[in-house]
């Protein structure tokens, strides 16, 4: 089969910190079949591979890295691309500057959030966070993601007075998962993985699965784990150019939980770019 490689390019309309990368731009590199198209698109601070290696990866044939592996998938599996609307979570960052009680007055009725945590002050954090929960509309939910940012103590003081009622799951919240059963308030709170999904068949408390078909979990099994329905899966994304969110987006009609999906409005598409390529 015959390739057409182009360079994508677009800015954000914020930074985002991944682990210690902070990003401004996301690139890409576009693989066109005459079909469909995919994009191989590893994101800094999250992917080990570089832009460069899941190129010369892809070229090889050898789909050692993930972002590689999830374009051969869709070119296995997908000899076309709908293009789905699909409501997504939206994505929230807890701001200390901005006063608890307007932001949740200005998330919109019938929506699901994800809130990330863990990433400062612990005890300011958690602060901004209870007046925020107590101030939600009830038509809205959230999903909190604690990136393995805590251990048992902090976690169990950081929910110690919060209002869980309106919390979907908490996704990933310690250092080491196994000790979730330490936690107090763990017969409240649905658990999701995500970093360890590999341990899926393992940790029987978990009830959701976070699933980025381009990182975590290849493309054939997302489609197994939404055939056999032993977690929830949750479709997700690191923050994915337009090709791979539209295959996305298609793969999470498939299942029965709102996607984290929102990614794309972090892109000024506006100034989105697409080039000729030269190997990088």
């Amino acid at each position: 089969m015959s390739y057409i490689y182009r360079r994508g390019s677009c800015p954000l309309r914020r930074e985002i910190k991944i682990g210690n990368e902070i990003i401004h731009e996301r690139e890409w590199i576009e693989i066109d079949n005459g079909i469909i198209k995919v994009d191989l698109a590893p994101l800094p601070g999250l992917h080990q591979e570089t832009l460069k290696e899941s190129y010369l990866d892809f070229k090889n044939a050898e789909y050692k890295t993930p972002s590689a592996l999830f374009a051969k998938e869709c070119f296995d599996f997908f000899t076309g691309v709908e293009d789905i609307e699909i409501k997504s979570n939206k994505l929230l960052y807890i701001d200390l500057s901005n006063d608890p009680k307007e932001s949740a007055n200005a998330c919109q009725l019938n929506t699901i959030y994800k809130v990330k945590i863990g990433r400062g002050d612990l005890d300011l954090e958690r602060k901004w966070l209870k007046i925020f929960l107590e101030n939600l509309n009830e038509s809205i939910e959230i999903r909190l993601d604690g990136n393995m940012s805590f251990t048992v103590e902090q976690l169990n003081t950081y929910l110690e007075d919060l209002k869980l009622d309106r919390v979907q799951y908490i996704e990933e919240p310690l250092v080491n998962a196994t000790e979730w059963q330490l936690i107090k308030r763990s017969h409240e709170l649905e658990f999701a993985l995500d970093e360890n999904i590999g341990h899926r068949r393992d940790f029987h408390f978990a009830k959701y699965i976070i699933v980025k078909p381009t990182w975590n979990l290849s493309l054939r099994n997302t489609l197994k784990e939404l055939a056999l329905e032993n977690q929830e899966v949750v479709i997700s994304s690191a923050f994915e150019p337009p090709n791979n969110m539209k295959i996305l987006k298609m793969l999470a009609a498939e299942g029965d939980q709102v996607p984290g999906l929102d990614t794309l409005e972090y892109f000024n598409l506006d100034r989105l770019i697409i080039s000729p390529f030269n190997i990088i």
